[in-house]
C-alpha cells in the first residue's frame, strides 16, 4: 500500500498508487496557479535527451507522472511537469518562447495572456457556422494575437505561426540509456522532442514532448506495468498525427526475448546491452534531478510587458479593455517582490539571465557530451535555392540553417513541392516519407515541404 501520513496524503509511488492513477484522464487533471511569485534559479550544465522519428530510444522515467496530484499525491519539484508554451516574435521582431501555467477551471482566474487570447478570439454561431467576432472587425488585432510578431511578408513563418495559442508540453527527468552521461555526471537528463548539435558544438534543445498523444500512451503503460521507475521505456516518435508516440516496456521485451517488437523504422533493433531489467539501483536513486518548477516556471509578466506590450495596448484600444494596465500592475508587483528578496528590481539581473539558460528553442549551451553525436559534418550554412523554390517550402522556417544546406534542389509542379533533392551526406542516408509523400532525413523535427511536425 502507498505510504500515507495522518492526513491521508500519499507520499510514495507504489503499484496501488498507479492502479488509482491510471483510471484518471490526465490531459486536464492538473490546474496550475497563475500567480507571479518568483524564485531565483541557479543552473548547472543541463543534460538533454532527445527523441527521434522511427527510432526506439531507451529511457528510465524518473518521478511521478503528469497529473498525479489528481489522486492525492503530493508533487515534488523533480516530478514531471506540464507547461504551456508558444513561440512568438516580440515588438522588435526577435523570437522568444512564452511559458504559461495551465488554464483554471474558473476562467476568471486564468493567466492574463489566456484571458486576452480568449477575449480576442471570441466566437458566435451564425447559420450553424462558427464566426470569430474580431477577425473581420479588428484585423490588425486579430493578426497581433493569432500571428504575434509575424507579418505576411514572412511567407512561411506567417503560415505556420500560431500566435498566443499555446501548446501543452510534458517535461520529464529521465535516465538516458543511449550514453554514459547520466552515469558519469550522477544526474538525470531532461526529455526533449528534439536535440541537435551544430558545427560549433552548441546544443540546440526543444525540451518536452507534446502532451497530446503522449500522456495517453504513458497512462496505458502504467495501467499495465505500474510505476515507470521499475523498468526502461522505449519511446519512438511515429510521425503520425493520430498516434504520434509509441511507448513500450523495453525491459520486459528484453527479458522475454521479444525485441522484434521494438524494431526501428529502418529494420534495426535497439542495443539490448543498454536496456536494464529491474528497478533503479541504489546509485541511480541517488542521481541528482532537475528542479522542473524552477527551470520551467511561467514567463514573468515583466518580460511579457517588455517584449509584447503592443499586443495589450492594441487590445485595449480596440475592445475597451484594461489588459495593459493590469499587466503593468502585475509587473510592478513582481519587481517589488524581487527588490524585497534580492535587493534589485532589475529583471536583467535576475529573470533574463536565468531564463536564458533554459529558453526553449534558443538554448545554445556548449555541453557537447549532453547531446547525441553529430550526424554529419556540414560546411557553413549557404543556400543556393531560388526565391521561388524557398517560398514553395512551407516548412522552410522550421528547419535549422545547417539542415537547409542539405537541400540541393526543389522540384516544383503546379506551384507545389513535388520532390526534394538532397545533398549526399551522412545526415541524408536515412530518409523517411512525410504524410505529404516527401522524403526527409529521419533526424528532422519538421518537414520542409509541408511544415508538418514529426512530434
Amino acid at each position: 500500500m502507498s505510504e500515507q501520513n495522518k492526513t491521508g496524503v500519499i507520499t510514495d509511488l507504489d503499484d496501488s498508487f498507479f492502479e488509482n492513477y491510471s483510471k484518471k484522464v490526465q490531459a486536464d487533471s492538473q490546474r496550475n496557479s497563475g500567480g507571479t511569485s518568483f524564485t531565483p534559479r541557479k543552473f548547472d550544465p543541463i543534460g538533454y535527451a532527445g527523441c527521434e522519428k522511427g527510432v526506439n530510444k531507451i529511457f528510465r522515467m524518473i518521478g511521478a507522472p503528469p497529473g498525479a496530484e489528481a489522486v492525492g499525491y503530493t508533487r515534488k519539484n523533480y516530478d514531471s511537469k506540464e507547461v504551456l508554451m508558444c513561440e512568438v516574435k516580440d515588438d522588435k521582431g526577435k523570437k522568444f518562447i512564452i511559458r504559461l501555467p495551465k488554464r483554471e477551471d474558473n476562467v476568471a482566474y486564468n493567466h492574463i495572456l489566456h484571458r486576452l487570447y480568449d477575449k480576442v478570439t471570441e466566437t458566435v454561431w451564425v447559420n450553424k457556422k462558427k464566426i470569430y467576432i474580431n477577425e473581420g472587425k479588428f484585423p490588425e488585432l486579430w493578426a497581433a494575437v493569432t500571428k504575434t510578431g509575424y507579418k505576411p511578408e514572412d511567407v512561411n513563418g506567417w503560415k505556420m505561426a500560431a500566435g498566443l495559442k499555446s501548446t501543452n508540453f510534458v517535461i520529464y527527468n529521465v535516465i538516458d540509456r543511449q550514453d554514459k552521461w547520466c552515469e558519469e555526471n550522477k544526474h538525470t537528463k531532461i526529455l526533449c522532442r528534439e536535440v541537435n548539435i551544430d558545427e560549433k558544438d552548441n546544443v540546440w534543445a526543444k525540451p518536452g514532448l507534446k502532451a497530446w498523444g503522449f500522456i495517453n500512451r504513458l497512462t496505458d503503460l502504467q495501467n499495465k506495468y505500474k510505476s515507470l521507475e521499475k523498468y526502461d521505456v522505449a519511446i519512438k516518435r511515429t510521425g503520425q498525427k493520430d498516434t504520434p508516440f509509441e511507448l513500450r516496456n523495453a525491459s520486459i521485451h528484453k527479458e522475454k526475448d521479444m525485441m522484434d517488437e521494438l524494431k526501428n523504422a529502418d529494420g534495426t533493433l535497439p542495443d539490448t546491452n543498454i536496456i536494464v531489467v529491474g528497478p533503479l539501483s541504489n546509485e541511480e536513486k541517488a542521481y541528482g534531478r532537475y528542479d522542473l518548477d524552477k527551470l520551467y516556471q511561467p514567463t514573468s509578466c515583466t518580460k511579457i510587458l517588455n517584449r509584447i506590450s503592443s499586443v495589450f495596448k492594441l487590445a485595449d484600444a480596440c475592445l475597451g479593455t484594461k489588459f495593459f494596465e493590469e499587466l503593468t500592475g502585475l509587473s510592478e508587483k513582481e519587481k517589488a517582490e524581487w527588490k524585497e528578496k534580492f535587493g534589485t528590481e532589475n529583471e536583467e539581473d535576475i529573470e533574463e539571465q536565468n531564463q536564458a539558460a533554459v529558453e526553449n528553442k534558443e538554448i545554445t549551451q556548449k555541453v557537447a557530451d549532453a547531446a547525441p553525436a553529430r550526424r554529419a559534418s556540414i560546411g557553413s550554412p549557404t543556400v543556393e535555392l531560388s526565391a521561388e523554390k524557398i517560398a514553395a517550402l512551407i516548412g522552410w522556417s522550421k528547419i535549422t540553417d545547417v539542415q537547409k544546406t542539405l537541400i540541393k534542389d526543389v522540384i516544383i509542379d503546379g506551384g507545389k513541392v513535388k520532390d526534394i533533392v538532397w545533398i549526399p551526406a551522412k545526415e541524408t542516408e536515412n530518409l523517411l516519407a512525410c504524410e505529404c509523400n516527401i522524403a526527409c532525413p529521419e533526424s528532422f523535427a519538421s518537414c520542409p515541404a509541408c511544415g508538418a511536425d514529426f512530434v
